[in-house]
């Protein structure tokens, strides 16, 4: 078949090409940044992320969730519009409760001064990220996979770049986090821009006082679908927060060093095979109650692609590591190794996990990430708790997500195939 003839295949060509540009521009700084920086400075910017990642969800409810899905364009850009709005009353809230009330906690929880002086950056960025994810959406349910691709890489470059900027010109004591909160700022001003300009007619049509209707519409998403991704979140910054009880920043900045690097061509690859294969699924779901078919072949390709890249790069992580980030970074390449299985995984569960929204699991897509936070939680915490040493944590949670995303995968099949529970 011809690709011309073939829109799945040339949309994912078209946002494969962004995603590409985007895996590989933060590779190519991470060099650098593992010079400029040491393992403790990374740890304080995995804190900070996680702090934003929680906030992030808080903030707009998760109603951009509902973008792709509703069937009129002035309805989605509501759901856009609403997001944004919203996410500004909440994010000005959590910026009082993080100075006022938390600052001191949370510095003692990490083991990190310096954490209490920079928690201020975790709304502003929290509130980039929703730009960012409202964008996203609106150019899924628009097929705009050139503006995505686009966005993708303007995102990572972006971030990438003011860190390197800020290590390089050391205007701050911690570069880290101030790159990465200039490179988000950059980002969500251009989601704004080309938004605007491609699409602003729908989003100006947009009244506040109609925003109250349209949550009350789509109530699901806040009542369903935001707890279920605020645990799925927490169960991604849960290993930050128990390795730092456990530890201390520098193990935590190993270890993020190691997921990331992992889950940046993870997510990256990933999360456009998602997008451009949930556009698909929908209509498809639409049109004949299932999409078993396409899903088990989406699905046998990625794991195919998974296990070859694992068996031929796990053996040489802690060289790798070492020559990639300089002398002293072994440590995160042999973590790597001991996640590798479980990120295979999550690199299939990731791709498919839009089969809950397509059909309408939100209930049943909360529980799993119930479970999938649990067995972070409970995995990292047993692991420090026995063996009171890295290398146990790292097995027992690999151990804990790998079921996890086992679990998602089995249930996504399920839905693609019509089921109903």
């Amino acid at each position: 078949m011809h690709i011309k003839g073939n829109a799945f295949v040339k949309n994912s060509l078209t946002l494969s090409g962004g995603v590409a540009v985007a895996q590989v521009l933060p590779f190519v700084f991470y060099p650098l940044l593992g010079r400029l920086f040491t393992a403790g400075e990374f740890g304080l910017l995995a804190a900070v992320t996680a702090i934003t990642s929680v906030l992030a969800v808080l903030g707009s409810c998760r109603y951009e969730a509902g973008i792709l899905v509703v069937r009129s364009k002035r309805e989605a850009a509501r759901l856009a519009v609403l997001s944004v709005v919203l996410s500004v009353s909440v994010l000005a809230v959590s910026w009082l409760v993080l100075q006022f009330a938390l600052a001191d906690p949370l510095s003692r929880w990490f083991k990190e001064p310096e954490l209490g002086r920079w928690l201020f950056v975790c709304p502003l960025a929290a509130f980039f990220v929703v730009i960012y994810n409202v964008y996203n959406e609106w150019c899924v349910r628009e097929g705009y996979f050139k503006a995505l691709g686009v966005n993708k890489i303007v995102n990572s470059g972006a971030i990438a770049l003011g860190k390197v900027l800020m290590g390089v010109l050391r205007w701050s004591s911690q570069g880290l986090v101030v790159g990465d909160l200039v490179g988000r700022g950059i980002s969500a001003l251009g989601c704004i821009v080309r938004a605007w300009l491609k699409d602003g007619v729908y989003f100006a049509s947009v009244r506040l006082r109609s925003l109250p209707k349209t949550a009350v519409r789509h109530k699901g998403y806040p009542l369903y679908t935001m707890p279920g991704q605020l645990l799925n979140t927490l169960g991604q910054a849960a290993p930050v927060l128990m390795i730092a009880y456990f530890f201390n920043s520098e193990e935590v900045g190993y270890f993020s060093m190691a997921m990331t690097l992992f889950s940046v061509p993870i997510n990256v690859v990933s999360s456009a095979i998602r997008d451009v294969y949930r556009r698909r699924a929908n209509d498809e779901y639409a049109r004949q109650g299932n999409c078993l078919k396409s899903f088990d072949r989406v699905m046998l390709l990625l794991a195919g692609a998974g296990v070859a890249a694992l068996l031929l790069a796990v053996w040489f992580l802690p060289a790798l590591m070492g020559l990639f980030m300089g002398a002293g970074w072994e440590t995160a390449g042999r973590y790597a190794q001991i996640l590798a299985p479980a990120m295979v995984v999550m690199f299939v569960s990731n791709s498919l996990t839009g089969l809950f929204f397509i059909a309408d699991k939100l209930r049943q897509f909360f529980w799993w990430q119930f479970y999938f936070t649990a067995a972070t939680l409970l995995s990292v915490w047993f692991g420090g708790m026995l063996f009171h040493s890295m290398e146990g944590v790292l097995i027992l949670f690999a151990v804990g997500r790998a079921t996890a995303y086992g679990a998602s995968i089995v249930m996504t099949r399920r839905y693609a195939a019509g089921a109903k529970v």
